[in-house]
């Protein structure tokens, strides 16, 4: 019997997560976006989360992270990178599919919008008959570019292009080091965030202090570290990175304008990524390149530095949404429009 009730284990929560991932045997890209930290991240921003669990019998065989986002054009329900189920099964699927578009009636939600990483023929047919459509936007990266790990450091570095490799070096040799920050230093990355931000006329996150609040919540749980570039005791950027399950995550970072010609976003990315292989881990995640080589993507101006370091680019699939008033059209519609213009708030 398949039946549905909140998680409220952490154990339980993060156990299937990483199981999931470890079975899955394949690249399943921000998964860290169910896990039980992120939950909380989401919560210390205000916003009131879910966690579903999805049971055959007493077996837990699927779960889902809910909860509500506000936008300009009405509000939604939104499982980031998930659901996950076991198996996509009809019977499963329509239990589940039941609970969550009652809860977002409940919370009047003008649709709800899922982003399961890989959907298979039978995941696909079961969304467009209950009603599912291909969104406007992928609310996380739809692609981004990742490095295999298991290669040795010597692989690695021949794998990046000739001018990346000359870069790391002539960086290094111009007195360019890089640094784990402590968990006091945030500020650092914040300012050079802003810095960028007003650079490059980017948008950055309207909630108060929301780098601020990720790096506290996700530190604290191991998962998060901060690294900074300087010269001369001076930062010149910052990045954030995000451990979880077989991956580092590439997530934020920032520079500045001062001492520009010694590219210490090169070293940076660098030691990130030699960082990320000391922990054992399969995959170092860029989070984000343009689909194509339209110029006029919104990730296009972060894409050719991240491939410079020999990365993979990787898609997945559309986000689906489940329209629930007739105003969804348009929330879609301004989604279509803003979505050649939109910038991002994540920096190389």
């Amino acid at each position: 019997m398949i039946s549905i009730s909140l998680i409220e284990d952490k154990k339980a929560w993060e156990e299937f997560v990483l199981d999931y991932e470890e079975n899955a045997g394949k690249l399943l890209g921000g998964i860290f976006l169910e896990s039980w930290a992120w939950g909380q991240f989401q919560k210390k921003l205000g916003k009131e989360i879910h966690r579903l669990g999805v049971y055959d019998g007493k077996r837990l065989v699927g779960i889902s992270l809910l909860y509500l986002q506000k936008a300009k054009t009405g509000s939604f329900i939104y499982t980031p990178a998930g659901p996950i189920f076991l198996k996509w099964d009809k019977k499963l699927f329509t239990k589940w599919l039941e609970f969550t578009a009652s809860f977002a009636r409940e919370k009047e939600a003008t649709f709800l919008r899922i982003e399961p990483k890989v959907v298979s023929t039978v995941a696909g047919k079961l969304l467009k008959e209950a009603g599912f459509v291909k969104a406007a936007a992928y609310t996380q990266p739809k692609c981004t570019a990742v490095i295999d790990l298991t290669k040795t450091e010597a692989e690695l570095l021949a794998e990046a292009s000739d001018s990346t490799r000359y870069n790391i070096r002539a960086s290094v040799r111009k007195g360019v080091s890089v640094r784990e920050g402590s968990s006091k230093e945030i500020q650092v990355f914040v300012n050079l965030l802003k810095e960028t931000a007003q650079r490059k006329s980017l948008t950055l996150p309207i909630e108060k202090d929301y780098h601020k609040v990720q790096f506290d919540n996700l530190y604290r749980e191991g998962l998060m570290r901060l690294f900074i570039a300087e010269a001369e005791r001076e930062a010149l950027g910052a990045a954030l990175v995000l451990f979880y399950g077989n991956s580092a995550y590439y997530l934020h970072a920032a520079n500045s304008l001062r001492k520009r010609q010694l590219r210490a976003s090169y070293p940076l990315v660098w030691h990130c990524i030699l960082e990320s292989k000391k922990k054992g881990l399969k995959w170092f995640d860029f989070w984000g390149v343009s689909q194509t080589e339209n110029p006029n993507d919104p990730w296009a101006g972060v894409t050719s530095f991240k491939l410079s370091f020999g990365a993979e680019r990787v898609c997945f699939d559309s986000s689906y949404d489940l329209p629930l008033k007739s105003s969804y059209l348009l929330t879609k519609a301004v989604e279509t429009w803003r979505k050649p213009i939109r910038k991002i708030f994540r920096f190389r």
